[in-house]
């Protein structure tokens, strides 16, 4: 369905460019955008590749285990049915400091790895309280290096990229806090129906 309306769109923009004889400027336009797109693609690229492989050796020196160490009292309050399951629990933490720490796609296998040992547990298809609040915490991941804005900010001419990393903090926290207090709510509301 979506593909449907962005051809309608496109197919608008043509005929309305058309019929009022702006085609030329159209398609500058659309050539512009375009190579402004792979410019910021391969700039982001080569950040991401900085960022994780600074981020790696983060990780080999044992500072991402030292984080989600200090997280597991935290998440077995969060997830008490997997308090008992170490392995789960590790998993779930490991992804969340991966997170923290601007690994986003360094998380993801741990995220996938976390979520499929919580399905063997639950024994069947539907997702548990605790598997969407997990999908829930790394959509809304709290950030302390938010490696991405820093790197588009500096590309685009900020005289300081870095001053925005309180306010960062401050709203990645707040949604956080926000997605996990609905979360615990309406899994409340439904044990009582």
């Amino acid at each position: 369905m979506l593909n449907a309306i962005w051809a309608v769109l496109m197919l608008l923009a043509v005929f309305c460019a058309a019929a009022t004889g702006n085609l030329t400027a159209v398609s500058k336009a659309a050539a512009e955008g375009a190579q402004s797109a792979v410019e910021t693609a391969l700039l982001l690229a080569g950040a991401m590749c900085l960022w994780l492989g600074l981020m790696n050796i983060a990780a080999h020196a044992g500072l991402t285990e030292k984080l989600s160490r200090c997280l597991m009292p935290l998440l077995r309050r969060l997830f008490p049915e997997y308090a008992a399951h170490r392995a789960v629990g590790e998993k779930i933490a490991m992804n969340l400091a991966a997170n923290m720490l601007g690994m986003g796609n360094a998380a993801t296998p741990l995220g996938l790895a976390a979520m499929d040992e919580m399905q063997k547990l639950s024994h069947s298809d539907t997702p548990t309280g605790s598997m969407v609040l997990f999908v829930v915490m790394n959509t809304a991941a709290f950030q302390l290096l938010p490696s991405s804005v820093v790197t588009l900010r500096a590309a685009f001419g900020s005289e300081n990229p870095y001053d925005i990393m309180v306010h960062i903090w401050f709203v990645s926290l707040g949604s956080l806090l926000t997605c996990i207090l609905v979360c615990k709510l309406l899994e409340r509301l439904q044990r009582k129906r």
